[in-house]
C-alpha cells in the first residue's frame, strides 16, 4: 500500500496510507469516524444504508503544545471518495459564530460550499472548486461543508482556527446546506435542498483576492506561514474580523 508524505503540502509530519493518517511525533487528542447514521439528518436521501463511513476527523493536532501556546487549533479531515446514492460524500455543515477559520487542501480535490442564510430574502451561497494547495478563509457566521466531489481519490483538508473559536454542527433541522452536490448522468450537478423555500443561486468567489487581503500566500503551508509570521495573523484571533 502506497505511503504518501503530506509534510510538503500540510507543513506537518503526517503520512497518508490507505484510509488513515499517521502523524509522526505529533499528538492527536481524538480521531472521530463519521458514519452514515451520524450524518443522515443532512443527506439528500435519508433512507440510504451506505457508504458506512463518510470521513475521519483528527482533532487538535499538536507537537509539544507548540500550537496550543500560540492559541491555535489544528484539525484534519480525511473524506472518502464515494457516493451516498447520487450525492457525493461530504462533511457535516459547521459554523463558527464569532471567529474565522482557514481551510487548506493537502491532498486531492473537491468542492466547498459556504453559506450565510439569514432569511429567504437575505442569504448568500458560495461554491468553490478546490485542489491541492488551495487555501480558503471561512468568515465568522458562514456555514461550511466540504464535499469530495471526486470518485477516484480521497480528500484531505487541514482546518486551523483560534482556540477561542467553537465551530458547531448546524442545520440538522434544515437537512444540511441549501444545496447538494450530486452525480447525475455521469456529470456533477448542484441541486437545491427543498427545505429552503427560497435561496440565492450559488456564486463564485475569487478567493485569491481575499487571501492577499489577509496576508496568506500560495505555495507555503498555512501552518508554516502562521508560525513564521505570527504577527500578520492577528485577525485570526479577533471576532468578526473577515468580510467577503
Amino acid at each position: 500500500m502506497a505511503r504518501i508524505d503530506l509534510k510538503q503540502s500540510s507543513g506537518l509530519p503526517i503520512t497518508y496510507i490507505g484510509d488513515d493518517l499517521l502523524p509522526q511525533g505529533l499528538t492527536v487528542s481524538e480521531v472521530s469516524t463519521i458514519c452514515i447514521n451520524d450524518i443522515r439528518p443532512q443527506l439528500l436521501n435519508e433512507d440510504l444504508d451506505c457508504p458506512e463511513i463518510f470521513y475521519k476527523k483528527y482533532k487538535d493536532i499538536d507537537k509539544d503544545n507548540v500550537f496550543r501556546k500560540k492559541g491555535i487549533k489544528i484539525n484534519m479531515y480525511l473524506i472518502y471518495a464515494n457516493l451516498a446514492g447520487i450525492e457525493y460524500v461530504k462533511t457535516f455543515a459547521t459554523r463558527c459564530k464569532k471567529y474565522p477559520r482557514i481551510l487548506e487542501i493537502t491532498y486531492g480535490s473537491g468542492t466547498i460550499l459556504l453559506q450565510k442564510y439569514e432569511s429567504q430574502t437575505n442569504n448568500r451561497v458560495i461554491k468553490l472548486t478546490v485542489k491541492k494547495g488551495d487555501k480558503i478563509i471561512v468568515p465568522a457566521g458562514y456555514t461550511c461543508s466540504i464535499i469530495n466531489s471526486r470518485q477516484n481519490s480521497n480528500l484531505i483538508v487541514l482546518e486551523i482556527h483560534s482556540r477561542k473559536a467553537k465551530p458547531r454542527i448546524v442545520l440538522d433541522d434544515k437537512r444540511g446546506m441549501s444545496y447538494y452536490i450530486i452525480r447525475k448522468n455521469a456529470k456533477q450537478e448542484i441541486v437545491r435542498n427543498p427545505e429552503y423555500k427560497m435561496v440565492e443561486e450559488p456564486e463564485k468567489l475569487d478567493m485569491s483576492k481575499l487571501l492577499s487581503k489577509y496576508g496568506i500566500r500560495n505555495g507555503t503551508p498555512i501552518v508554516k506561514q502562521i508560525m513564521r509570521k505570527y504577527e500578520k495573523f492577528t485577525w485570526l484571533f479577533k471576532e468578526d474580523s473577515v468580510t467577503i
